[in-house]
Parts: structure tokens; C-alpha cells; sequence
């Protein structure tokens, strides 16, 4: 527990020379990673067709290199299950179908990757990724997880294939797989699978201190000793780690075998499309859980991968991107800079130099269970159901670029993807073939209308800005047409030109006829992004378009009659509908982004943050405000989290409560870096404990603690948080809160409003 006269960090860490002063905080964090990362680089490394001490060599690279490049804070880089298929496909692309002969030509492709990459930092396209349409990157990261899946599935049998490029061949040489299993080996990688599952299912307790990887690597060592594996079926890594595992990029055979450039310049692009797509996406994710709030440089990160991946292949390493499962591993182990990446490289030296032995012993089987488990979570029914909550249109979308991926390949997949997004757009937006059937249109007035739609989805939205009066801060009213993925661009490149403090109102007007999911998301997150720094934002215009989906997030038409129609209420929304009626308060069933004016802990981790079925309006002098809230988190991405919330504001003018957050055991204590941990604690009926941290006058927030105790003795794992005049509370353990929880949400309102003024500061 942390002392009294400990200095509260409320500076956000640095990188270069000022993180040095973290280096506790760091060094611990990359012990952790290095556990983490150890089995995981080995088995992507396995699962590219490479051998194994590539996925370590990569990973040692971008920890050594990363720090000192900068662009993020908190992420950790190595290699990433993510390219694991793009690169199979491309060494057995240029090798012919031999992975050894394919392996030096892919380093050069790696090297040449690297280069773009470094080339198109310096042209500032960071930001051009997350143009494309939000549903085919989802889609793309699921057909991995796919992909790693059914690759993985022999492995775990204990049956050598021959590598194949095409899924189909894959898919079909399953049978053979079972037919040929190895029991000893099925045992080992089957256990080794439910165990994996089995922790990360875990959520508190001593289990939940060890990472799964590491703790599966070792099942699976001791299981393969007591069974006797043969060695084919343990990891292989060279005698001598210098004179053997380095292998060179074959630049002058590239050069002299011209035949070679169409395939390489393929598995280029290929390379640096998904390279940049999930590095982006990883960063962007990884940035709404950092507990500082800092925010990542797309450019400067998309340079560091660059450099990063062309010093990779030169020393026979593989892709380096930045990985969500390190970066949560990091930020839950309490990292703070870029030093803790570095840590990560360092140790994993460490281990390759003196554990080796120890490394030689792990299954592949094991190395299998992991990987199928990093694949499920890419790909399990949750992320579908997820999509599906958004629209039709978006699991359209979702589904048609799975497949298309795993009939073709990465690269084609994806354009396949983006051209359904095209022609999806294209049909919702034309009139119904029935205008030209009944003569209200004409096939000409048709086809040119076509186009009109096609050149509106490509052109710029922005009909007019102008500036406001304004007293200090600059105001600008941007009137905006149609919006989508594909011309956001010429909106976000406006957005970079006005001032940071600008307050913004935008204008969907008549003339706009759709805005898509993509940038539904884009406008929330700009709504998000001025919240928190302060600034006013107005979204008018949206009362005309229809919502496809209660989803807060989900695509929209201009359709003033349908707009207006009522939506059937959902079992739930009947329910909490009728306790609001019963307790006198305000109800709407219509979902929204959430925003967080009061800066809660809770509400700045994650992404599409979702807020619907919403009961607010006084009780005893507070304003509360009860709701059902989702959102998502890396490194499941798009997994959604959902619980009930409750906030309790105070009057203006009002004596504040205190800067505080009570805690059941060490619930976000990662998160909670702006506050210190005091002296408290206390029991609940079920015996969990609770832990206070104050950011402000502890003994304030200690004398609350002590009014609130006999309410959280007997009640069993809530988390409060004050910050001054507003109070949140939820229990953690819960999804959506029953009628019973609520009750217990509104006796802590009341409690809250009766608390005296010595509760409060002034």
C-alpha cells in the first residue's frame, strides 16, 4: 500500500530520457511482456512457416529499436499472429511452394515492406487506414483468426501437412489430420487448450498473476515429459544461435530473377496494406486504455515500424507490428513508457541465451492451443453478434470479406470487401428498380443518377464553413452532405487545419442522403476527442435520418418519415421502462455515444462506447442517471463489455465530493494512476475487500469511505468513483443489472444525497 508522502503522479510519462525515472514501473511491466511474448513469438513464428527463433530475433529487434523511435507510449511491437498467414502465403508465393527456398526471398519483401513503410510516413498517410470501411478491417482480423485456426488444428494432432497457400486445400486435408492423430500428442495439445481457455476465463485470484502462454508452455513441457515426445514433436532451435539461425535476405537473387518482382511486389503490398491496417487499428485501440490518456502518432508510429521491419529482415526476423495482447499485458503489469518495450527485448535475450534447453522442450502442440486461441478470439460468435447489432448491411459486409479471403487470399480478399462496400452503398442509396418499371424514371435518368450516387460517395461532404462570432475561442459551423468511409478523408484533412481549441457544430443537411457506419464511428470519437479537451460540439441534423439499428454507431439514410416512426421496445427496454415510470423517472430506449464531461476513470478506457436504455431525472437532490452502457477494449477489439451504470450529480453550485474511487480488491488499479492509494479498507458480506484511492484531500475521502462502509459490507463487489460534483457507480461483476441491482444503485443515491456536508469539500 502505497505511503501518504508518496508524490502523486498526475504528470503524464514521457518517453526518451524523462521515462528513465519510470524505470520501476517499466522494468517489472517488461518481465511480464517477455513471459507473455516468449511462447507467443515462438509459435507466430511457427504458424509463418519460419523457423521458430525468428518470432524471438523479431521481437528482441523491435524492443531494442521501438524506444527510441517513439510514435507510442504504451504498446509493445514484435511480431503478430496477424501476419502469421500473409506471411505462409507469401514464402510459399515466392519459394514456389518450399518454405525454405521462399523464406530468404519473403526477407527481402520484409526489407522492401519496411522501406514503404518509412516512405509513406514521411507523405503523412498514418491516417489514410482508417478510411477504409470499418467492417472490412473487422472482417479481415476474423479471417485471420480463422485462418490461424484451421493451420493450427494439425499441429495440435500431432500431423505434419504440407504447407498450402490456399485455404480450400487446407480445409480439405483436415479429414487427413484426424484420420492420422497422434494420441500422445492430441492429449498434450488438448489439455493444453482447455487450460488456455480455462485462465484467461479467470478473474481474480493468484492464477490470474500468471500469463496463459507461459503457464500453458510449461503445462505442456511437463505433459510432453511424462509422455515422452519425440523430439519432432518439440520445438527446434539451432545448436549455435550465431553461426545457425541467421538467415539472410536474398537481395541479389531477387535482382537477377526477374520473374521473382511480380510475385514479391504482390507480397509487398500485401505486406504493407495488413502491416499498416492492424498497426493503426493495435495503436488507436491501445490508446483508449492507456490510464495517461496520451495519444499515439500515426505517422511517427508507421516511420517506427517501418525502420523496425527492415532491420528485422536483415537479421532473418519477421514483420513487427504492434501487438494488442502485449499492450494490455504491459499496461495491466503497470508500464508507463517505451522502456518497458525495451525491458521486454532485453529479457527475451536473456531467455534465448540462457534457457534454451528449457525452450527445445516445448510441444508444438502447446504452441498450437495457444495459437488457436489467439485466432478464436479473433474470430468467436460474439464478434459476429456484434457486427450483426450494428445492421444487416455491416454483416453483409462481414461475412463477404471472410469468405472472399478464404477463397482468394489477404490482399484480394480485402479489395473484394471494399468494392461490396461500394456497390452496398451504391444500392441503398439508387431508387428501387420498380421507378424505372412503372415509368417515373427512365433506364438513362437511371444509370445517370448511378453515377451522381457513385461520385458523392468519393467527393467531399463539406458544403460550406464558416466562422462564428466568438468571444475567445474560435467556432466553426461545418454544413456537411453525404458522409462515408470513402470521403472522410477531405473532412478529417479540414478538421487537421483549424485550430486545436476550435469548438465545432456540424450540419447534416437536406442535400446528405447517408452516413455509413464508419463514420458514425469517426464522428463519435470527434465527439469524444472534444469532450475531453474541453470544447463545445454540436451534431445537428441527425432527427432526419433513419438509424438501421437501435446501435449507437450504425449507419443512417436521409428519411424524415421512417426517422420519425416509432421503434418497437425490446423486452428490457419494456422493463426498465416501467421502472422509471414507477420511480418517477425519465425514460428513452434510444441508444447514443456516451460522453464523459466528468472525466471518470471508468469511461475513458475503450472504444465504441454505447449508451441505451437510459432512466434519469431527480431523487433527493441529486440527478441520476441510470443506463445500460457497452463498450470495447483492446485486446478483444471488438468484443463488446456491457454493464449498468449509475451517475449522481450535484446541483451547481453545490459542495463537491471528493476525488476518489472505492475499488473491490484490485479492480482498475492499473488505471487509477491519478489517484493514490490511502489507508482503508474494508469487508462485504461475501468477504471480498475494498481499497480506496484519493486524488485530492484523503481525509475527505477517507471519512466518505467510512459513511459508505456498511453499505459496501453488504454489498458485494460495486465500484464507486467520485470526481467532485458527479459520483459513478456499477458492480463489475455484473452485465446488465436486474431490477434488485438498480435498487441497490438507487440506495447509494440516497445515501450520496444524505451524506453531510463533512463528506464534501468545499
Amino acid at each position: 500500500m502505497a505511503s501518504h508522502n508518496t508524490r502523486l503522479a498526475t504528470d503524464k510519462p514521457q518517453n526518451g530520457l524523462a521515462g528513465l525515472r519510470h524505470w520501476r514501473y517499466d522494468l517489472s511491466a517488461g518481465l511480464q511482456v517477455a513471459l507473455v511474448s516468449l511462447p507467443l513469438s515462438l509459435g507466430i513464428a511457427i504458424a509463418s512457416g519460419a523457423p521458430p527463433i525468428t518470432g524471438l530475433i523479431s521481437a528482441i529487434i523491435a524492443g531494442l529499436v521501438f524506444p527510441f523511435l517513439g510514435g507510442a507510449y504504451v504498446t509493445i511491437s514484435g511480431p503478430a499472429a496477424g501476419l502469421a498467414p500473409a506471411l505462409l502465403s507469401g514464402m510459399l508465393l515466392l519459394g514456389n511452394g518450399d518454405l525454405v527456398a521462399g523464406y530468404p526471398l519473403l526477407l527481402v519483401a520484409i526489407c522492401l515492406t519496411g522501406l514503404l513503410q518509412i516512405l509513406l510516413s514521411f507523405a503523412n498517410a498514418g491516417r489514410l487506414a482508417i478510411f477504409l470501411p470499418v467492417t472490412v478491417v473487422e472482417a479481415m482480423l476474423a479471417a485471420i483468426g480463422i485462418i490461424i485456426i484451421i493451420k493450427q488444428i494439425p499441429a495440435l494432432m500431432g500431423t505434419a501437412l504440407p504447407a498450402s497457400k490456399s485455404m480450400i486445400t487446407s480445409i480439405s486435408q483436415l479429414p487427413q489430420a484426424f484420420s492420422s492423430m497422434e494420441p500422445a500428442v492430441f492429449a498434450v495439445g488438448g489439455i493444453c487448450l482447455i487450460l488456455m481457455f480455462a485462465l484467461n476465463r479467470v478473474q481474480g485470484g493468484w492464477l490470474r498473476k500468471i500469463p496463459a502462454p507461459l503457464a500453458v508452455a510449461g503445462v505442456g513441457i511437463v505433459l510432453a515429459h511424462v509422455l515422452q515426445l519425440d523430439a519432432h514433436y518439440l520445438i527446434n532451435l539451432p545448436d549455435s544461435l550465431l553461426a545457425d539461425s541467421l538467415t539472410l535476405p536474398a537481395f541479389s537473387e531477387v535482382w537477377q530473377r526477374q520473374e521473382l518482382w511480380w510475385s514479391i511486389l504482390i507480397v509487398v503490398l500485401t505486406l504493407t496494406l495488413i502491416d499498416g491496417i492492424e498497426s493503426l487499428a493495435t495503436i488507436a485501440a491501445v490508446d483508449k486504455i492507456d490510464p495517461f490518456q496520451r495519444r499515439s502518432d500515426a505517422n511517427v508510429t508507421l516511420r517506427a515500424m517501418g525502420i523496425s521491419n527492415s532491420l528485422s529482415s536483415i537479421f532473418g526476423g519477421l514483420t513487427i507490428i504492434p501487438g494488442g495482447v502485449k499492450s494490455r499485458a504491459n499496461i495491466d503489469a503497470g508500464g508507463r513508457t517505451l522502456w518497458a518495450n525495451f525491458y521486454n527485448a532485453i529479457f527475451l535475450l536473456l531467455f534465448l541465451l540462457l534457457a534454451q534447453s528449457l525452450l527445445r522442450m516445448i510441444p508444438l502442440a502447446a504452441i498450437g492451443a495457444i495459437l488457436i486461441y489467439v485466432g478464436w478470439r479473433l474470430c468467436e460468435f460474439r464478434v459476429f453478434s456484434r457486427t450483426f447489432s450494428i445492421g444487416r448491411d455491416q454483416i453483409i459486409i462481414f461475412v463477404l470479406t471472410i469468405l472472399a479471403i478464404l477463397a482468394t487470399d489477404l490482399l484480394y480478399g480485402i479489395l473484394i470487401g471494399v468494392a461490396a462496400e461500394v456497390l452496398l452503398l451504391l444500392y441503398l442509396l439508387h431508387p428501387s428498380f420498380r421507378t424505372i418499371l412503372t415509368g417515373r424514371l427512365t433506364f438513362g435518368q437511371s444509370f445517370a443518377y448511378l453515377g451522381k450516387n457513385l461520385a458523392h460517395l468519393f467527393a467531399s461532404p463539406i458544403i460550406s464553413i464558416k466562422q462564428e462570432p466568438a468571444d475567445d475561442t474560435p467556432h466553426y459551423r461545418i454544413t456537411l452532405g453525404t458522409l462515408v468511409c470513402f470521403n472522410l478523408i477531405f473532412f478529417d484533412k479540414l478538421l487537421q487545419t483549424l485550430p486545436g481549441n476550435a469548438r465545432l457544430t456540424l450540419v447534416m443537411t437536406e442535400s446528405g442522403h447517408m452516413i455509413d457506419h464508419t463514420a458514425m464511428e469517426y464522428l463519435h470519437q470527434l465527439e469524444e476527442d472534444c469532450v475531453r479537451d474541453g470544447r463545445k460540439f454540436e451534431l445537428l441534423g441527425l432527427d432526419g435520418y433513419y438509424q438501421f439499428t437501435p446501435h449507437a454507431l450504425s449507419a443512417r439514410m436521409r428519411n424524415l418519415q421512417l426517422a420519425r416512426e416509432k421503434v418497437r421496445l425490446s423486452q428490457r427496454s419494456r422493463e426498465l421502462g416501467q421502472y422509471a415510470q414507477d420511480h418517477g423517472l425519465s425514460f428513452s430506449a434510444n441508444p447514443a455515444g456516451v460522453l464523459d464531461p466528468w472525466n471518470f476513470v471508468y469511461l475513458r478506457r475503450g472504444a465504441d462506447k454505447n449508451e441505451s436504455n437510459v432512466m434519469h431525472g431527480e431523487h433527493l437532490g441529486l440527478h441520476v442517471k441510470i443506463f445500460d452502457y457497452s463498450h470495447t477494449a483492446a485486446p478483444d477489439y471488438y468484443v463488446e463489455h456491457r454493464h449498468t451504470l449509475m451517475i449522481a450529480t450535484l446541483p451547481q453550485g453545490t459542495s463537491n465530493f471528493p476525488m476518489m474511487a472505492i475499488t473491490p480488491e484490485h479492480y482498475l488499479e492499473r488505471y487509477l494512476t491519478s489517484m493514490e492509494e490511502i489507508p482503508w479498507e474494508t469487508h462485504s458480506s461475501s468477504g471480498d475487500s475494498y481499497r480506496l484511492f484519493s486524488a485530492t484531500e484523503p481525509d475527505k475521502a477517507r471519512t466518505l469511505a467510512a459513511q459508505l462502509a456498511p453499505y459496501l459490507n453488504q454489498h458485494h463487489n460495486i465500484y464507486i468513483e467520485s470526481r467532485g460534483h458527479a459520483v459513478l457507480a456499477f458492480f463489475p461483476d455484473s452485465e446488465l443489472s436486474d431490477s434488485q441491482e438498480i435498487n441497490q444503485l438507487m440506495q447509494l443515491a440516497a445515501l450520496l444525497a444524505l451524506e453531510p456536508v463533512s463528506a464534501r469539500s468545499a
